[in-house]
């Protein structure tokens, strides 16, 4: 297998004067940034899965370059984030399966709703939401797509980390009917609170001390949120989970296990929707931590503490 050059980013692309334009953009940017681009280059050519990937998503070796996950990374850090990102994915043994999940949907969880309706998590890599995380976890109501969480992996302050980037879910009328339809499936529990949840799981389970929030002045498509056109209100969601504000302008919240829910501070008549809501929970973590563990050729993790 050929090795990954910064000409792999224009690969196939006409030999016009746009051409010329973006690999002259292109040098300049790795003049400007000779040692992240260095120490870049050189992670995505230590692995067969990592240059594969990259040949399969050119537009990966230029994720240095453009703002992601968090707006205040500069290029160095976008560097050292991904490195330690996909160093993390290789020391899992998901290399194989974050190649195959940017190619398509890679289902990894199945389970009913309260009626017994199908829902899935599915697993995709790189670009769905390039510019906010590597790993998108969604949510499906048969074919339906209901809830995106985008999040990567990564060293905060000398620990491990789970960043998310984009929390997200369909838009119009459809779309806020399957929001209703499947907090209603989930016994009350919101689809966004479960794919935050699921994250901060994938944190706990695999030794991360910390996930990490994006703010909505950090988000990585902050020129968009200027032009009206991204309207979420990520803040206040954070504040609503009762997340932590970080010097960086972030939230944070600690990985730790599902909790139990308190039955004591909860009617008596709403007890029952919350056993069988913390139940489903368990139950999707369970299925998802097996589907990775299967998925991957390293040892189980040992959390942590």
């Amino acid at each position: 297998m050929s090795s990954i050059t910064l000409q792999t980013c224009l690969t196939g692309a006409p030999l016009n004067v746009n051409y010329v334009r973006d690999a002259l953009k292109l040098r300049l940017r790795a003049w400007r940034n000779r040692r992240p681009t260095a120490e870049w280059l050189a992670m995505l050519n230590s692995h067969p899965a990592l240059r594969e990937l990259a040949l399969v998503h050119p537009r990966l070796i230029l994720k240095i370059y453009r703002p992601y996950l968090s707006h205040h990374f500069d290029c160095a850090q976008r560097a050292s984030l991904l490195a330690s990102h996909y160093g993390f994915l290789l020391e899992q043994g998901w290399g194989s399966l974050a190649l195959q999940a940017s190619r398509g949907a890679v289902p990894l969880v199945r389970f009913a709703g309260k009626s017994g309706a199908p829902y899935a998590i599915e697993l995709q890599t790189v670009w769905p939401m390039e510019r906010e995380g590597e790993l998108v976890l969604q949510l499906r109501a048969d074919q339906d797509l209901v809830y995106s969480v985008a999040f990567s992996f990564f060293q905060s302050q000398g620990k491990m980390a789970v960043g998310i980037g984009c929390i997200q879910g369909p838009q119009g009328e459809r779309g806020l009917e399957l929001n209703r339809e499947a907090t209603r499936e989930l016994h009350g529990l919101r689809p966004k609170s479960l794919m935050v949840r699921l994250v901060r799981q994938l944190g706990y389970l695999y030794g991360c001390q910390e996930m990490v929030l994006v703010s909505n002045a950090n988000r990585a498509v902050r020129h968009s949120m200027s032009k009206g056109l991204v309207l979420a209100d990520y803040d206040g969601l954070w504040q609503e989970m009762e997340a932590r504000p970080r010097a960086d302008g972030n939230f944070a919240l600690d990985c730790i296990a599902l909790p139990a829910p308190n039955m004591d501070e909860i009617p008596s008549k709403k007890r029952s929707e919350a056993r069988k809501r913390h139940e489903l929970q368990e139950e999707v973590f369970a299925a998802l931590g097996a589907a990775l563990q299967a998925a991957s050729n390293a040892p189980k993790p040992a959390r942590a503490e």
